[in-house]
């Protein structure tokens, strides 16, 4: 789609306005009935919001933070920021208020938007810790009704401010977004953190317009295609693969009601384009293999006929073969006994094009979302360098992560590091010029991920440069891959693979699914009181020893896993083991479990752990109990 010398942001909303001015471009579920927004109103909401912020103080360059749950509120914010010249950080919904405090601190920010009640008493509890914070905007007033503190103000009240503003500055929204240019800094986008504190990454408006472009090169969307907002609106893989491709193409923006209700509103909405992170693809695989246990024999029948089918069609597509006329009169079988209704109660029946990113994905969840009949693709992207890799239609290789991206160069060191150039890197780190200069070295951006690159030009993500492991003997192994494939088994939640210079071998710390666990243990009469407790049963050990089993065959007998211990716990993202987007902070667990390690890697048999547990009201406990060391 021609660009029409729309370099920011804003120039795309009043683009789609004047193009599409009654279409529908958003609609939000609310109280069980579809609300939809067209692009006349859009349009208004973004222009009196950003008039109303530039009437309580927001000038070029002002910093706002916000929070809180998808929905049209948080992006009309958004946009209204970048139209008065202001920046826009994102802080994930689930944060502490000291990590609430750590990115509204070190951004600089002047104005907060928040969801509701529980958002506005994190800032409330450190309001005083930030001096240069003016204004809370709420936008869901629900329990805050006798809360007078002068720092809250409403939405829809500043709202009416900005309509106030444009009687004695008319034209003013239009001049200043006439005025935005696409090198402006649109958006500060706080990294994983996954080996310290998160850095602001900055990107202009050019930047996230141009991967998205990129992106839409290998995925065309139109204003006919509906798209689910479901990434959390703080990372930057929302901009990059749905709110960006939705201002470039038109397409509608569809918000669930609630985070629970995701997979039932996606299914009434029926969107033409999906991308899920991987543990959400491998959620959508755990989910269908729990059905299939509770299901009725005779679905189960069915299911367990026509799967290798699936997985049959699924390995033609992958070698680029044609299916001869049996496979595909039995595909079409297999369809329309098992594959529709499937794809139908996952949301995915309209489904053209499905993404995963972020992290590596498992290659037996990867074959099995194929085998159902869809067309799943790998991207590879990073916050500072944009849409580096793609898969493209027909080239499709489970074990890579796609080609270059259009307009990307890339290269491999002879550390194994890639570097990437295109029009999509990012500014540098905000307040951190040392770690801006070690990553963007002479037009190029260091990834800090080992990649390789087949015959065909397609990259082989092997894992972060920094995570790669080498044992003793000099083995290499790759944590990402063997925790992929344990995330794959429905018994299995999380796992962290450990080895090193100084260990023989490789071993790992396994999360229980507990549900998915205590299904099991009811099914064969083992009785269970707490997740502790069914951590450590020996059944439950010997079921998770045939996953690693089945994962160790993948692996050269040097660098498969020989010990495990099952946790008592969850990793959890509130007490630092896991990022915002649940990655593994790798440094920071093998510190808090080195006891456990330790006795992993000394022939220990059982460790006694007390562990501190920091509940979501910030609360806080102490978890104690034995932990058995067990051998492969």
């Amino acid at each position: 789609m021609p660009m029409d010398n729309c370099d920011t942001i804003p120039k795309l909303i009043r683009r789609n306005y004047e193009r599409w001015s009654q279409r529908t471009a958003m609609s939000m579920k609310n109280l069980g009935v579809w609300q939809r927004y067209s692009w006349a109103e859009y349009y208004e909401k973004v222009k009196y919001f950003s008039l109303g912020l530039i009437s309580l103080g927001l000038k070029p360059g002002d910093v706002v933070c916000i929070i809180g749950d998808n929905e049209p509120e948080w992006f009309w914010g958004e946009f209204a920021t970048q139209a008065a010249g202001g920046i826009v950080t994102g802080i994930f919904v689930d944060s502490i208020p000291s990590e609430v405090k750590y990115i509204a601190e070190h951004s600089g920010a002047k104005f907060a938007i928040v969801n509701d009640q529980e958002q506005t008493d994190k800032f409330l509890e450190i309001k005083n810790e930030l001096p240069l914070l003016k204004k809370v905007i709420y936008w869901d007033p629900k329990g805050l009704r006798n809360y007078d503190d002068p720092i809250l103000t409403s939405f829809i009240e500043v709202i009416k401010l900005g309509r106030e503003y444009e009687k004695e500055h008319p034209g003013l929204f239009e001049e200043n977004v006439e005025k935005g240019k696409g090198s402006d800094i649109a958006f500060i986008y706080y990294t994983s953190g996954t080996t310290g504190l998160p850095k602001g990454a900055m990107l202009t408006h050019q930047a996230l317009i141009n991967t998205a472009r990129a992106f839409l090169d290998r995925y065309p969307l139109s204003e006919d295609d509906d798209l689910i907002s479901n990434f959390p609106a703080a990372w930057v893989g929302d901009s990059f693969f749905a709110t960006i491709p939705h201002l470039l193409s038109g397409a509608r923006l569809n918000f669930p009601e609630e985070p629970e209700t995701i997979a039932e509103d996606t299914r009434e909405v029926g969107p033409h384009f999906v991308i899920y992170g991987p543990r959400q693809w491998e959620s959508l695989v755990s989910e269908i293999q729990v059905k299939m246990f509770d299901a009725h024999p005779l679905k189960r029948f069915v299911y367990n006929l026509f799967l290798p089918v699936g997985y049959k069609m699924a390995d033609f597509r992958f070698e680029n073969k044609k299916p001869n006329l049996f496979w595909r009169a039995l595909y079409a079988v297999a369809y329309l006994c098992l594959f529709r209704a499937l794809k139908d109660r996952l949301g995915l029946s309209r489904v053209r094009f499905a993404v995963t990113g972020s992290s590596v994905l498992s290659l037996d969840t990867f074959r099995l979302i194929h085998a159902i009949g869809i067309e799943l693709r790998q991207n590879y992207g990073s916050t500072e360098a944009g849409l580096i890799s793609s898969h493209s239609k027909g080239e499709i290789k489970f074990e890579s992560v796609g080609r270059p991206a259009l307009g990307t160069e890339v290269r491999i060191t002879d550390e194994g590091e890639l570097w990437v150039r295109n029009n999509c890197l990012f500014n540098g780190y905000h307040k951190d010029e040392k770690k801006t200069a070690e990553t963007l070295v002479n037009g190029w951006c260091r990834t800090g991920d080992a990649v390789n690159i087949d015959e065909d030009g397609h990259l082989l993500f092997i894992d972060r440069l920094e995570h790669m492991g080498q044992l003793s003997s000099g083995i290499k192994y790759a944590p990402q891959y063997v925790e992929g494939r344990l995330r794959f088994s429905p018994y299995i939640k999380d796992a962290m693979v450990i080895g090193g210079k100084d260990k023989d071998f490789v071993s790992a710390i396994i999360n229980i699914d507990f549900a998915m666990v205590g299904k099991w243990a009811e099914r064969h009469h083992i009785p269970y009181t707490t997740f502790v407790d069914l951590s450590q049963k020996e059944e439950v050990a010997n079921l998770i020893q045939k996953d690693l089993a089945r994962v160790n065959s993948y692996l050269p007998e040097p660098a498969r896993v020989r010990r495990f211990v099952l946790l008592h716990k969850e990793f959890d993202a509130d007490e630092a083991e896991l990022t915002r987007t649940r990655k593994l902070r790798r440094e920071f667990m093998e510190e808090r479990y080195r006891e456990l390690i330790q006795a992993m890697y000394s022939n220990g048999r059982e460790v006694k752990v007390e562990a501190p547990v920091t509940y979501r009201d910030g609360r806080k406990g102490v978890v104690s109990t034995s932990i058995k060391v067990r051998d492969i």
